[in-house]
């Protein structure tokens, strides 16, 4: 047996106490157990100022914590929200998560973040994850076509708002992509550019082709047709944007200036045109899309659409608590965010 130095087994000195309950506060508090609910709960019924005094005294005497399970069986919420992104390595929905969790916070709920890496089978489990834990909401950023899993968390009377793509019958909130591609486009074309290249995200169905479509539109009432070469694919990420860029350097007549699909794939792009000696933005011109803070502090600074990152995750969780105490579920329709362009120093007129 392990002794202590006093002789005594460890087991015995270290020996757990036991829980605190509701009722032990309420005895020590000299009130019904049910006045100590309503002193937590701020309600229903209104507790004196002397009774709610002696109950916060005993709270904080004996160390009691109300059990969430308990009281999600009584109430029939959990106060936690689901939050499902496709990428979280990327400073765009980082800055999103915040605005989400900041204002859960606020209102007393829980943020379970959940990231499904751009594969259906991820946003399937964690659609059964959230299920399970018996979530309040979801807040869902569903990126491939397959919708079962936001389909299957309504089906559970799990209330869903979607970020970055319209889904019929769901309040969504989008950013204005297709202007954003057109707006990024126009830019390079009022410099000078007539040739210009397009990188999209590969298996991307919404954001990205909503940009792809505002380029050519813009290519389009410029007289210009845009080749099918102009336009490449790329995954996500840095080294997925250098690779992407290498593809436009193959071509016999290149283009003088990009569109990326994001900053972290414009950043990378800048690092393949600096590598094969072309100059940015003297021999091509870059822009990128979301405004990440790394787009201020590369060299050149990067020219790129602010997306209202934040704006777009406060409109989720708002939306979405409205929705959770009310008791009217008609959909609330499409919230669409307007964008802005950020000119710094990756632009040009062409040589």
């Amino acid at each position: 047996m392990n002794l202590s130095p006093n002789g005594r087994s460890r087991h015995t000195a270290t020996a757990h106490k036991a829980r605190v309950t509701r009722n032990d506060v309420a005895a020590l508090a000299r009130v019904a157990p049910s006045t100590v609910s309503y002193v937590i709960n701020n309600g229903p019924r209104s507790v004196s100022v002397e009774a709610r005094e002696r109950v916060l005294k005993a709270i904080a005497n004996l160390g009691y914590h109300p059990s969430d399970v308990a009281r999600s069986l009584r109430n029939q919420r959990t106060l936690t929200i689901g939050l499902v992104v496709p990428e979280i390595t990327n400073p765009y929905y980082g800055e999103m998560a915040q605005a989400v969790e900041e204002v859960s916070f606020q209102h007393g709920y829980t943020v379970i973040l959940a990231h499904s890496s751009h594969l259906p089978e991820r946003e399937l489990r964690y659609s059964q994850v959230l299920r399970s834990k018996q979530v309040d909401g979801v807040i869902f950023l569903p990126v491939t076509p397959d919708l079962e899993p936001v389909y299957s968390l309504s089906r559970a009377g799990i209330q869903v708002v979607i970020l970055e793509r319209v889904v019929p019958g769901y309040p969504c909130i989008v950013a204005d992509e297709h202007y954003a591609g057109y707006l990024a486009t126009r830019h390079l074309l009022g410099l000078g550019h007539s040739r210009i290249g397009c990188i999209v995200l590969a298996g991307d169905s919404t954001s990205s082709t909503a940009r792809a479509e505002g380029y050519r539109t813009a290519l389009e009432e410029a007289g210009i047709l845009p080749q099918q070469s102009w336009i490449v694919e790329s995954e996500y990420g840095y080294a997925a944007g250098e690779m992407a860029a290498r593809q436009f350097l193959q071509l016999p007549q290149r283009p003088t200036a990009v569109v990326a699909h994001n900053d972290l794939i414009a950043i990378g792009a800048m690092k393949a045109f600096g590598d094969a000696g072309l100059e940015v933005p003297g021999a091509i011109s870059v822009v990128g899309f979301d405004d990440i803070a790394a787009a201020s502090y590369v060299q050149p600074p990067l020219t790129t659409i602010a997306s209202p990152k934040r704006q777009m995750g406060r409109a989720a969780i708002e939306t979405l608590l409205r929705l959770l105490g009310s008791k009217d579920r008609t959909p609330l329709g499409t919230i669409k965010l307007a964008v802005n362009l950020v000119v710094r120093g990756s632009t040009g007129p062409p040589e």
